[in-house]
């Protein structure tokens, strides 16, 4: 998944050192929104599978049938995106079970990959990424977190 500015729908899939690989850029999906807790995804038969149809759907359909997963989200206000966080309602909430033996139902257990961009120095947000790497490592796969410090959106703040 592509959390970012750059890339588009027309040419998301493609093969990169023999891998299939399909990226989202979720600014640029059709309207969509975070978890609404119908808890459509808690019955039987819906269990872990999202019904709410919107932009986020083929996404988390992607996600659901794939070897990987790599989410890309820059910092803003010190925290990941609005659109960083739907997706990572929609993707947990439906995984999440109200079962204290088996808190999640996800059957595609995946390697995941978390990377943030940020103005502020690499380990300055280390506590956010670990608990986001702890909620992937639940709910999706083993996880990492990769996080880009000191980067820079202008190259002079003071002309902005």
């Amino acid at each position: 998944m592509e959390h970012g500015h750059s890339g588009g729908r027309g040419d998301k899939r493609r093969r990169i050192q023999g891998a299939e690989v399909e990226k989202f850029n979720l600014f640029k999906l059709e309207k969509y929104t975070g978890c609404i807790s119908c808890f459509g995804c808690k019955r039987e038969r819906n269990r872990g599978r999202r019904i709410c149809r919107d932009g986020l759907a083929p996404v988390l359909d992607a996600i659901r049938s794939a070897d990987g997963l790599i989410i890309g989200s820059p910092n803003c206000l010190g925290e990941m995106t609005a659109s960083f966080h739907a997706l990572c309602e929609r993707l947990i909430f439906q995984n999440l079970t109200c079962n204290a033996q088996t808190p999640c139902c996800n059957q595609n257990v995946i390697p995941a990959l978390l990377s943030m961009t940020s103005n502020a120095p690499d380990d300055y947000y280390q506590a956010l990424v670990k608990n986001y790497q702890r909620i992937l490592c639940r709910f999706v796969g083993p996880a990492e977190c990769f996080v880009s410090g000191d980067t820079l959106q202008l190259r002079d703040y003071s002309r902005s």
